[in-house]
């Protein structure tokens, strides 16, 4: 079994995403860390609009906060919050948009 050194990859991944945030981009960034059962672990980090509207995706998706916030907007205009410590399921029939007021860090674990 492989150890990674999460804080390293964070590090890693705020590296990467830091020229587009700069450029005054938006950004979705990732590392992975694991594959195990037919799914996938990273590491992301998001800052901005990540998609241009409301979008279903083929797969449910969790996602747990490691530093900073996201706004999750729903087809109706409704936005969920979710904090640092704090995690969610994004179900993939329903539609939503993700929207990261500034450089958020998170731990997303999903099918492959």
């Amino acid at each position: 079994m492989k150890v990674t050194d999460v804080e390293q990859v964070k590090k890693q991944v705020r590296k990467l995403a830091a020229g587009r945030v700069l450029a005054g981009e938006a950004a979705e960034v990732g590392i992975d860390l694991a594959r195990l059962d037919g799914c996938r672990a990273c590491i992301q980090a998001g800052y901005g609009h990540i998609s241009k509207g409301v979008e279903a995706t083929s797969h449910d998706r969790f996602i747990w906060i490691l530093d900073g916030m996201v706004e999750i907007y729903d087809a109706t205009g409704h936005v969920g919050t979710v904090s640092q410590g704090e995690g969610t399921i994004l179900s993939g029939r329903t539609p939503y948009r993700l929207v990261f007021p500034h450089l958020t860090l998170y731990l997303a674990v999903e099918p492959i």
